[in-house]
Order: C-alpha cells, then sequence, then structure tokens
C-alpha cells in the first residue's frame, strides 16, 4: 500500500527570481522523481498522473497495457481543473501503432494522433473513426513505456487544446526518463494496479466482467495451456503433479510458469498464487 501521497510542485518556485525555464526543470525533476516513487509502491501511481495531466494542460491521461490484442487499464486522471469525469478510449490508436509501426516503439517513444493521419490507410482505421467523431480532441499523445513481444504499456495524452511544447526543454528527455523507471518498478505492482482498476470498475459497472486472472475476462492474456497450470498451482499442485495431471513434462510445466510470471509480474509461485486469491477476493 502507498505510504503517502505524492505532493503536487507543479507552481513552487525552486528559488526566488527562477525563470520559466527553471521552473519547469525543477518540475520536471519533482515529476520523474515521484514517479519513480509510485512505481515502488511509495505514492497512489494515480495521484502522479493527475500532476502530469495538470503540467502539460491535458484534458486526460490514461496508463494502459496492451497485451495479445487486448487493452487493459491502469489508471486514468482527468486535469484537476476540469470537471469531466475521468475517460478511457478504445486503445484503437495503439492497436494501429502495435500493427504499422510495432519495431519502432522503443521506450520513451511519443506517438501523435497528427502524424497517424498523414500515414496511408489510417482515415479508414477504427482509430480514425474514434477520433474524428470527437472534434473537440484537438490532439491525443501515446508514451511508449514498455514494449515487448505482443505487450505494450503505455501513457495516452489527451489535449482540447494544442499542447504546448519546450524547445528549451524537449519532452522526449522527460518521457525517457519515465520510461527507464518504469523498467525498474516493483515486481507485480502494475499488474495489481490492473485488477484494482477492474474491481473498481466492475463495483460501477457491473457489465465491466470480473476481475479475476482465470476468469472469463482473461487480463492477462493467459493462454488456456497458461490457465490450466495456473489452476493447478492455485490449488496447491507441485509442478510433477501437473505435469502428470496435463499429460505434459514438467520442462514444459516449467516454460509455462515462466510465461505466467511475466505475463502476471509476479516473482515466483508464492506470490503468483498470493496474486490470484487476491484477484479471487480471497485472503491471502
Amino acid at each position: 500500500m502507498p505510504r503517502s501521497s505524492a505532493k503536487d510542485r507543479t507552481q513552487v518556485l525552486p528559488f526566488p527570481d527562477a525563470s520559466d525555464l527553471h521552473l519547469r526543470i525543477a518540475r520536471s525533476f519533482a515529476l520523474v522523481t515521484d514517479w519513480n516513487a509510485a512505481l515502488n509502491g511509495h505514492f497512489p501511481l494515480e495521484d502522479v498522473i493527475a500532476i502530469l495531466t495538470k503540467q502539460v494542460e491535458a484534458r486526460n491521461i490514461a496508463l494502459y497495457r496492451l497485451a495479445a490484442g487486448k487493452v487493459l487499464p491502469i489508471a486514468t486522471k482527468t486535469n484537476p481543473y476540469d470537471s469531466h469525469a475521468p475517460e478511457l478510449s478504445s486503445g484503437a490508436l495503439a492497436r494501429y501503432l502495435a500493427d504499422t509501426k510495432n519495431e519502432a516503439l522503443t521506450p520513451g517513444s511519443i506517438w501523435r494522433l497528427k502524424d497517424a493521419r498523414k500515414g496511408s490507410g489510417f482515415a479508414a482505421t477504427p482509430a480514425a473513426r474514434e477520433w474524428d467523431a470527437r472534434p473537440e480532441i484537438c490532439e491525443v499523445s501515446l508514451i511508449v513505456l514498455e514494449a515487448s513481444g505482443d505487450q505494450i504499456d503505455f501513457l495516452e495524452m489527451i489535449f482540447d487544446t494544442p499542447p504546448r511544447p519546450s524547445p528549451e526543454l524537449p519532452v522526449s528527455i522527460i518521457t525517457q526518463a519515465m520510461a527507464d523507471a518504469w523498467s525498474v518498478r516493483a515486481a507485480g505492482l502494475i499488474t495489481r494496479l490492473i485488477k484494482t482498476y477492474g474491481r473498481t470498475r466492475g463495483s460501477q459497472n457491473a457489465a465491466s466482467g470480473p476481475s479475476d486472472i482465470l476468469g472469463e475476462a482473461n487480463p492477462c492474456a493467459l493462454s488456456r495451456a497458461e490457465q490450466r497450470v495456473c489452476h493447478l498451482l492455485s490449488t496447491g499442485a507441485k509442478p510433477k503433479e501437473i505435469a502428470e495431471a496435463l499429460g505434459i513434462s514438467i520442462p514444459t510445466v516449467r516454460t509455462h510458469l515462466r510465461n505466467l510470471f511475466a505475463k502476471t509480474e509476479t516473482t515466483g509461485q508464492v506470490d503468483l498464487i498470493a496474486l490470484v486469491n487476491e484477484t479471487r477476493g480471497s485472503a491471502g
């Protein structure tokens, strides 16, 4: 559990007579420090995202994971100066980029809707239809935090006023620092946030589906074989017993376990079982 709340230092002068550039640098340092702390469980991640929306003057910022073609929301925050509720997109723009720019989606990279619109065939995509239907939105920016195989973690920034870049402090410096911090986040944190977000939405909207990692919603995009191994593991079965029950070799069971640990961001069998119990609402 987070130990405290992040402090918004957006308008705090670093020293008397500080220039606007000094203020931008100071608040960027503070943001990256708080982001790193949140990724290690010291602050609520949503607090830091709320501060980020204010600093970049975005309408809304959402944090997602795209895994096996499925978009999993992690957190979302609106600008605290606005009155509308936090929102989530369909993730169609991220899917488009994953399909067309996969090799270039490096951690810290920034991708903008205005540039995607220039692509051949983009106008006929679900991403174009989604954002063409939102004339009040003038720009959407995606920041890649991690891209590995069929999984991409990213921030989606929505702007209803044109973003104002700072030539003296390129935004790529900050996004790269955020991606670097993402790569050393606390084990299991993001998976737990996905489950927490799913449970919260489920309590608000029964149609949102269960958050059990072995449930129908399959929030970690587990294969059927991985689900079977995980289920048996959660009942207390050992790898040898799982191999015998499923008619597979012990090395194959271990391969499935490694994939399970990676997809659920857990550190081992004990951590994985605890996560299964947690997402089922059980003790432990």
